[in-house]
């Protein structure tokens, strides 16, 4: 049935995903100079839709050096230039992303396929098909028209927006119903699962692949993951609206879709870390061309054991908004310091760190497991003196709650 309706689905919405696929997974056997000259083709094919633009209507003899480097704030406020107009959207998304600043993305067609056939590609890697059983929980509530197409798609979705104790013992008995062979989640909404399984001695179905996205997978997550379902393989995303950026392979390496961007890094540091400028090849109808998607990246400078040539990022430094910007002129990834304060945090539940910049001063609110016993504050508030030189405040919750999108952040800025 779910084969029958993928096949009847592609037909109405004009995608022609097992085509793409089958084209995609060519490049797992291509050399890197075959995946320079096909990035080099689509290149071009992008700057003649580019030049449709007010903002590029000079750049078909452009180099991709040649044009200038955008931030998100500038799209915002000069949407209007990037525009092509050479027919209607097909979808206009909304986002806030990390920096809490509503933008509009003009998602083309072309890019959300690339975007399906991306996690199509990553299922083939782990052996899994388009039909295979997914239990995905993440974003908001959704209504009965998406329940009704996840139940024909093999899915079941949850909402990972402000996760309960109860609600997570909920998830907890329909995983264990449904055995699911992939499991998606954000990594938040899976720490929360694991944590109340344990207290509770509930065991959850391990799956075939764990497949996490949407928020940083910090080491501490990924390690608790890796104990609590030692049989299942872990694969990751690293998407934004703006564009499908990578993906792990079994190897746990992050490989770049070099399908359908191309990554250049920006003010690059001693270490090889860089802002991530973002060219999505597929993006024809508002053009995404060296757009500073607001992550520090570092590449690997070797290929991935795996035999494919395409780049893989080593490490993803965070997003600006994960970053202390001290007074004495240090920028700290939180992402560096993650583990050691993960180490730090016995007896809580869960944690938020809330930086204002203009008073720089830090509120750690913490949801504790047991509130009669203590919490390490003494030695985390030692710890952000040593390396941060920034005093800290504790305020103790019984919630965290989840962004509009359903989303948790560990680290917040405030100004």
């Amino acid at each position: 049935m779910h084969k029958t309706f993928n096949k009847i689905f592609d037909i109405l919405t004009g995608f022609d995903l097992q085509g793409q696929l089958n084209e995609v997974l060519m490049m797992d056997t291509w050399s890197r100079e075959q995946i320079d000259a096909y990035q080099h083709q689509m290149f071009e094919k992008l700057k003649e839709y580019a030049s449709r633009s007010e903002i590029y209507r000079d750049c078909r003899s452009w180099q991709l050096s040649d044009f200038p480097v955008y931030t998100k704030d500038f799209y915002r406020s000069s949407e209007n230039l990037f525009l092509t107009r050479i027919r209607k959207p097909y979808r206009i998304e909304s986002t806030s992303g990390s920096t809490a600043t509503p933008r509009r993305i003009h998602v083309s067609k072309e890019m959300l396929l690339a975007k399906r056939v991306s996690y199509l590609k990553m299922l083939r890697w782990f052996n899994l098909s388009r039909e295979s059983k997914v239990v995905y929980i993440g974003g908001l509530f959704k209504d009965w028209k998406y329940r009704i197409y996840y139940l024909f798609k093999n899915k079941i979705y949850l909402s990972s927006y402000n996760i309960t104790r109860d609600k997570a013992l909920e998830y907890i008995s329909i995983i264990n119903k449904a055995k699911p062979s992939v499991l998606f989640s954000y990594p938040y909404a899976i720490d929360l699962l694991i944590r109340y399984a344990e207290e509770t001695g509930t065991a959850i179905h391990s799956p075939d692949l764990i497949y996490t996205g949407a928020e940083n997978l910090y080491p501490p997550i990924e390690q608790k993951i890796r104990r609590f379902f030692p049989d299942s393989k872990l694969s990751e995303e690293y998407w934004s609206t703006e564009a499908n950026i990578g993906v792990r392979c079994p190897h746990g390496k992050m490989h770049v879709d070099e399908d359908t961007v191309i990554l250049e890094l920006d003010d690059m540091d001693e270490t090889g870390a860089g802002d991530l400028l973002v060219t999505n090849l597929f993006s024809y109808d508002l053009p995404l061309i060296r757009y500073r998607l607001g992550d520090r990246v570092r590449f690997s400078d070797s290929y991935c054991p795996c035999g494919r040539k395409t780049r893989v990022i080593e490490k993803v430094m965070g997003r600006n908004i994960d970053y202390f910007d001290l007074p004495d002129g240090r920028k700290i990834a939180f992402t560096e310091n993650s583990i050691q304060i993960a180490q730090m945090s016995r007896n809580i539940l869960a944690y938020q760190i809330v930086y204002n910049r203009s008073s720089q001063e830090v509120i750690f609110r913490y949801v504790p497991e047991d509130k009669e016993k203590p919490v390490e504050r003494e030695k985390i508030a030692s710890y952000f003196r040593i390396n941060f030189n920034l005093p800290i405040g504790f305020s103790e919750v019984d919630f965290i709650e989840s962004d509009k999108s359903g989303k948790y952040k560990t680290f917040k800025t405030i100004s």
